[in-house]
């Protein structure tokens, strides 16, 4: 994503340069500095069959494109027969982590794909209890439980 932003002149991206936002940050906080608020998406394959998507930081509308893609390039492996969606790192969660949610669940059907959610215990637990969409998922308490029944 690209964003316009003014900044002061004298500044290393110049005045009303087009910058990114990670740039910003940087520019701000040193090039080694990482906001807590910046999406983080990891995807691993710890058997055959099981791929692993954990995102961290913000899930909004705005970072919902990036993950979605993510989640349906990996769905559609070959021989996958469990998915497991981490979102015990995330921050910040928007309505955007309930389309996420279905999503992920309906994919995970069309595949015959079992579908794990480890919601964490902050945000993302907190709008599934709200919207009392906590039943439709498969959730566990954490990774290694996921990966345990994964396993069966």
């Amino acid at each position: 994503m690209i964003v316009s932003r003014s900044m002061p002149a004298g500044t290393s991206h110049g005045e009303g340069e087009i910058v990114s936002p990670r740039a910003a940050a940087e520019a701000r906080f040193g090039a080694g500095a990482r906001s807590a608020s910046a999406l983080r998406v990891r995807v691993q394959w710890p058997e055959r069959g099981v791929v692993m998507v954990s995102v961290g930081g913000e899930i909004d509308m705005a970072s919902l494109p990036r993950i979605t893609e993510i989640l349906r390039q990996r769905l559609t492996a070959a021989r996958l027969h469990t998915a497991i969606l981490d979102l015990s790192q995330v921050g910040f969660a928007s309505s955007a982590v309930l389309e996420l949610l279905m999503l992920a669940h309906h994919a995970a059907g069309r595949r015959e794909a079992r579908l794990l959610v480890v919601p964490g215990t902050g945000r993302v637990r907190r709008v599934l209890e709200l919207t009392g969409l906590s039943g439709l998922f498969e959730q566990t308490g954490d990774l290694d439980e996921a990966l345990a029944r994964a396993r069966r």
